[in-house]
């Protein structure tokens, strides 16, 4: 039972990381975008990370755990490589970064659902809700291509 617990609470952590990922991602290219149309897109996509950080929070309560925050290390990393990567490029060239994020993200939760040997139906529908939003936001990107 504890390691059935341990594992629920791993998992939500990955589907929290996943979603911090996202907004360091997001905070670090809305202001470079020139496009209203893609940074309106891209403030709803904040918007829906923000939904899972609050709705991971709310499971890990009922298990008695709290967030695990991604470290610094990676946070500051994470912010480096998008300022770095995101200098004098277009919102076409931002769009493509956004895809890769978001493909990176959808790979990463796919492969822990594979893993996921829990029986939680409220974080599985998390998870699989958090994997189609990244499929989602990997279409939506397409059209400023």
């Amino acid at each position: 039972m504890k390691e059935q617990q341990n594992s629920n609470i791993k998992f939500l952590n990955l589907i929290y990381q996943n979603a911090q990922m996202g907004l360091i991602g997001i905070d670090m290219v809305m202001k470079k975008l020139k496009n209203e149309k893609l940074a309106k897109l891209i403030d709803e996509q904040r918007r829906e990370y923000e939904k899972f950080l609050s709705d991971v929070h709310e499971i890990l309560i009922k298990y008695g755990a709290k967030e695990e925050e991604i470290s610094k290390l990676k946070e500051l990393s994470s912010k480096a490589m998008a300022m770095f990567m995101t200098m004098n490029k277009s919102d076409k060239e931002i769009a493509k970064l956004m895809m890769e994020g978001n493909q990176k993200g959808a790979l990463e939760i796919t492969a822990e659902l594979h893993n996921y040997d829990g029986d939680d139906e409220e974080i599985l529908s998390l998870a699989k809700r958090l994997l189609a939003t990244e499929e989602h936001n990997l279409e939506e990107f397409k059209a400023y291509l």
